[in-house]
């Protein structure tokens, strides 16, 4: 927990100094990352994101192509490229994976102006549980009620979007359980064709199937970042050639090196090892293991 001199003393109030960044992993659904200071250069991923400003301060994004947006409530859609200016406030960044249900409500936004901005004022229910994820206070339970509830606060103010083909959810399913899966093997298991398979996943996912399994490989980061094995070990263990590949690219998806992200001086991590429960743990590193080099 924090110490009382960190303790948020309101939405109108001063930002404490010493508040660390949080990160709320559940399975392969998502995570929250909370942060006091966030300024990155550009960042591409994976996931959709929804930003929020807990205390109504605004942030800054600026897309590949110029264009600023200074808001205070901003959905981005998956492989978006754009930075991120976000000083001296508290900012709530929600991360939905691929894997998510909730990913097909964000995926359209790549289409068409890659963000959106929306009406901060429809999230107040939420103010307080934003607060508490922010302090650190708050659990995997609180997060993933506020990912779900925030989430479909953003599906009601874009426009309707279908919910996703039937068989494409059983794709992801197939592919998370067996992910060498082939087009064919897949397309079996389905009773569909290939050609059909190949078409139905690109069009709902916004990615091809190989792009699909890539993402895999990447999201194997998340099982072993947040343990005790080295920087080498994770970069190898992922597919990565090296340590230093693997940094780069950490970087360039999330605007934080790994070595940031796994320690606990700077981060408070929150993570479900069970992937189909809710099973807290509230993970701490020993010395050896936060050593940038490593």
């Amino acid at each position: 927990m924090l110490n009382p001199s960190a303790t948020v003393v309101g939405a109108a109030g001063a930002l404490p100094r010493h508040v660390k960044d949080n990160a709320y992993v559940f399975g392969y659904h998502g995570f929250i990352y909370t942060s006091q200071h966030n300024v990155s250069a550009e960042t591409v991923r994976h996931p959709g994101v929804l930003l929020l400003s807990a205390d109504r301060a605004p942030f800054e994004i600026t897309l590949r192509d110029g264009r600023c947006f200074r808001t205070t409530a901003l959905a981005v859609g998956p492989r978006v490229a754009r930075r991120l200016k976000a000083e001296d406030m508290a900012l709530i960044s929600i991360n939905v994976l691929p894997s998510s249900n909730w990913f097909h409500v964000l995926r359209p936004l790549r289409d068409h102006d890659g963000v959106v901005m929306l009406d901060r004022e429809a999230f107040t229910h939420l103010d307080t549980d934003l607060w508490r994820l922010h302090r650190g206070d708050g659990n995997l339970g609180l997060a993933h009620r506020v990912f779900d509830e925030a989430m479909a606060e953003v599906r009601r103010q874009l426009p309707a979007r279908p919910e996703p083909h039937a068989d494409v959810l059983e794709m992801v399913r197939q592919l998370d359980t067996s992910p060498h899966l082939t087009i064919e093997e897949l397309a079996a298991v389905l009773g569909r064709t290939s050609q059909w398979v190949s078409r139905t996943f690109s069009a709902e996912l916004d990615m091809s199937m190989r792009d699909y399994q890539n993402w895999l490989k990447q999201r194997r980061v998340f099982d072993l970042l947040y343990t005790r094995r080295s920087l080498t070990q994770v970069a190898l263990e992922s597919g990565f050639g090296d340590s230093p590949q693997f940094s780069r690219t950490f970087q360039r998806w999330y605007g934080r090196s790994p070595s940031y992200s796994r320690n606990p001086h700077h981060v408070r991590v929150f993570i479900d090892r069970e992937h189909g429960g809710m099973k807290l743990v509230c993970f701490r590193q020993s010395p050896d293991t936060t050593n940038p080099a490593s």
